[in-house]
């Protein structure tokens, strides 16, 4: 199986990456304004399946940054390291930083969707 190699150029960084590293804070931010605002909504009509829907939708969100920065991680040549100089070693090091920051948020979506599926919202 052919590897193929991705080429960064210095002073620019793919939209893949970028999408890697804020993945997860527009997920998590998105679930808990969204749901906020929902919740009257969700009570008065008893529509609590739109609080999961925004918590599942936020979730695959983050895990889509997460896929962003594997696909990078993996297109970038082997020789790169998290300590050079080079623009792929800066993009290794904001790929793995990408991947990091949106299991870190998708956890912390699923930790906010826990009790929106235990507890009733009207409380």
């Amino acid at each position: 199986m052919a590897q193929t190699s991705q080429t960064i150029r210095k002073g620019e960084t793919p939209i893949q990456l970028w999408w890697s590293l804020i993945a997860g804070f527009v997920a998590f931010g998105g679930d808990l304004g969204i749901s906020y605002v929902l919740q009257q909504h969700a009570c008065s009509s008893a529509d609590f399946y739109l609080l999961h829907v925004v918590t599942w939708i936020a979730f695959v969100t983050a895990i889509s940054g997460f896929v962003m920065g594997w696909r990078i991680f993996r297109m970038l040549p082997e020789s790169v390291t998290e300590r050079g100089r080079e623009s792929h070693d800066r993009a290794h090091f904001q790929a793995l930083l990408g991947m990091g920051f949106s299991l870190f948020f998708a956890l912390a979506i699923v930790a906010n969707g826990v009790p929106r599926w235990i507890l009733d919202p009207c409380s």
